[in-house]
């Protein structure tokens, strides 16, 4: 017999977790998981509402064409519906599929097979001969007006020789190397890296700054129509590339007609094994039936064509060396290992380490130094071992012997209860010390100018300091003797922590390094008790008082402030001149009583400024969505938060614009 109550609740989960990787893939750019992945869930749901109401029901959610638009952008209409294609995993699937059209239509069809780039969809639409405007899929129904940013890709015909209206659509990508040249530029300017080429074409073609959108070195290429308003100077699709790039219109050249199942698969396995000569990604093969006049005839799902379907290739796979395991100590002590691989490009990036999170996944894995192992990325973004190639296993190797102790001070590691990971629970450990202090000085903190990683290394390496208190007790004139450093900038760096010492207590709170106490949940602690007296001094059940401190925030708080160790730094931190007191910042009280939360990209404000200005006036900052926020304030690119906040119904949603007024700052 089901069991409604437990279905119901899957049911609700999987619903929750499609549409957050709905919002990662459209709106962020951001995938976490790949296709494949996204399908599988997609398919579990379908299967469970099925078993609920014992029959295949029109789920809104799975109808949805996913959403690329911003909060606020310009939209222009579609002329007709951008769909989505349905997707195939394997060669019995997409033999499935082929059958079941052969059996609706009383006919083995001709079949049009092109390459499926991985990039970001894209529509033309002409008027008289003339490029009009360019925008985005959007929701499918309308996209963002991305024209101005699309004009700066080379080759694109400005005028065509069909004089009815007309929508032409395609895919921006970048393409292999310059996406490789991109990430090496941004590496090493600091910036973050994107994740795959996809993720760049899509947050590239929205910039502002359209020499920016021109250096990102975009292309598209083209593959179909939407809206036509006369008649279509072709009957099939392969005549539609013929005459796209008749036009002017670059087209993918690897593509066929196959007129049998067994040629479209030979077409599909022999195109999967040279993805690699490609001079941009792929992930699969489209095959559409070639006849329009067919087309017509199977239709659409309220989703998708039923004329077309997408043979998705297995996530990429690459074999390379595993040189060595290092294992990295973080500020809290955790200890996880990290696998040194000979550089190997796989899925649009380079990737010469991966993490292997902890010492059960190297006993899983079996794993020793100088195995050949099968990488891939998981979502086509994170790299991950998925097995050692023992064929290629050196016979002298030897399985690795997992440390008992910190490889940084060798204090015996201790596994935390029902956890995974292994700690170093020795405070004065030098890795943890380094890590600590890394934090405590980064820009969210105390903001000390030029205490960087390298920096801190070489400080604690030549003696300069030991401990995190440390800091505030620097001999100058030792680091102005150091090389490639001097007086300048040991004045420099003085200045920078003679200024910390300033910061209020929400930042030094934070720079403590408390387990889950991140930047918001540090500023309404910090507000709450208003000193770190009284902070050290609270109940759990004072703790569980602030606005978003749970149980487990409270418990490591308990913690924290229960170690002798760490009293001892607060004290010699305020002997030092530390600020440890709350010092409001208020100029007004127009917001008194009102929470906030900013997510997106503002156009006149960084978030941190925002975030201050509203504190300014007297507005509290929460850290999420919840019956306790009263406004969102949204800008571009934003999120999860957004979609949250609209199902709550609770929440008043606006923009930067409405913020600034209502704190009396509009222009």
């Amino acid at each position: 017999m089901i069991d409604k109550d437990l279905l119901n609740k899957e049911i609700a989960r999987l619903r929750a977790e499609i549409e957050r990787h709905d919002m990662l893939y459209h709106e962020l750019a951001n995938p976490q998981i790949s296709d494949y992945e996204y399908d599988q869930l997609v398919r579990r749901l379908k299967d469970l509402e099925a078993q609920l109401t014992g029959t295949e029901t029109k789920d809104a959610l799975l109808e949805k064409v996913g959403s690329d638009l911003r909060p606020g952008a310009r939209t222009i209409p579609h002329k007709a519906r951008m769909m989505s294609l349905d997707n195939v995993y394997s060669p019995q699937e997409l033999q499935a599929w082929m059958q079941k059209l052969q059996e609706d239509l009383g006919l083995m069809p001709e079949y049009c097979l092109e390459l499926k780039i991985d990039g970001f969809g894209i529509n033309l639409f002409y008027a008289a001969g003339r490029l009009v405007y360019a925008t985005t899929r959007g929701d499918g129904v309308e996209g963002e007006d991305v024209t101005e940013n699309f004009l700066t890709l080379p080759n694109i015909p400005r005028q065509i020789s069909y004089h009815g209206e007309i929508e032409i659509r395609g895919e921006i990508y970048i393409p292999s190397a310059d996406f490789l040249s991109l990430n090496e530029a941004r590496q090493d300017s600091g910036e973050r890296l994107f994740a795959n080429p996809r993720n760049a074409a899509a947050g590239s073609i929205k910039l502002k700054d359209r020499e920016e959108v021109s250096r990102r070195k975009l292309q598209a290429l083209f593959y179909s129509v939407g809206y036509l308003g006369s008649e279509a100077p072709f009957t099939s699709q392969s005549q539609l590339l013929d005459w796209l790039e008749s036009q002017g219109f670059k087209v993918a050249k690897h593509r066929c007609v196959c007129k049998n199942p067994s040629d479209v698969l030979r077409f599909c396995e022999d195109t999967e094994q040279m993805r690699g000569e490609f001079a941009y990604e792929i992930d699969g093969i489209v095959i559409k039936v070639n006849s329009m006049d067919l087309q017509k005839k199977l239709g659409f799902t309220a989703k998708s064509p039923k004329w077309a379907i997408a043979y998705k290739f297995k996530p990429e796979e690459k074999e390379t060396k595993l040189l060595k395991v290092e294992y990295q100590v973080g500020r809290t002590g955790a200890v996880t290992p990290v696998a040194i691989l000979d550089p190997v490009y796989i899925s649009g990036s380079t990737v010469s380490r991966c993490t292997l999170h902890n010492f059960d996944e190297i006993k899983r894995l079996d794993i020793r130094e100088g195995d050949t192992v099968r990488l891939i990325k998981s979502g086509e973004i994170i790299p991950k071992i998925l097995n050692v190639n023992l064929a290629m296993r050196l016979p002298e190797s030897n399985p690795l012997i997992l440390p008992g102790k910190c490889p940084a001070c060798e204090t015996p590691l201790a596994r935390e209860q029902e956890g995974a990971l292994e700690y170093c629970t020795n405070p004065d450990c030098p890795a943890q010390i380094a890590r600590r202090i890394e934090h405590f000085a980064s820009r969210d903190a105390m903001d000390i100018m030029g205490f960087g990683t390298a920096m801190i290394t070489r400080f604690l390496e030549t003696g300069i300091i030991s401990s995190l208190a440390d800091i505030y007790h620097i001999d100058y004139q030792k680091i102005a003797a150091l090389d490639r450093l001097g007086e300048k900038s040991a004045a420099n760096l003085q200045t920078a922590v003679e200024a910390s010492k300033q910061q209020n207590f929400d930042r030094s709170l934070y720079a403590l390094g408390i387990r889950f106490v991140g930047a918001v949940t540090a500023r309404n602690l910090a507000q709450h008790f208003g000193g770190i007296e009284a902070l050290i001094a609270a109940s759990k059940d004072e703790l569980i008082s602030v606005p978003e401190v749970g149980e487990t925030i409270a418990d490591a708080i308990l913690v924290f402030f229960g170690n002798p160790h760490n009293l001892e730094l607060i004290r010699r931190l305020q002997d030092s001149g530390v600020n440890f007191r709350y010092q409001s910042t208020q100029s007004s009280a127009v917001l008194a009583g009102k929470t906030f939360l900013i997510t997106g990209s503002l156009e006149r404000y960084g978030r941190k400024e925002m975030e201050q200005l509203i504190m300014q006036h007297s507005g509290k900052i929460l850290s999420g969505v919840s019956s306790s926020l009263d406004y969102l304030v949204v800008g571009d690119k934003a999120g999860s938060k957004l979609d949250k906040a609209r199902k709550l119904g609770t929440v008043k949603i606006i923009d930067e614009a409405e913020m600034l007024r209502m704190m009396g700052m509009a222009e």
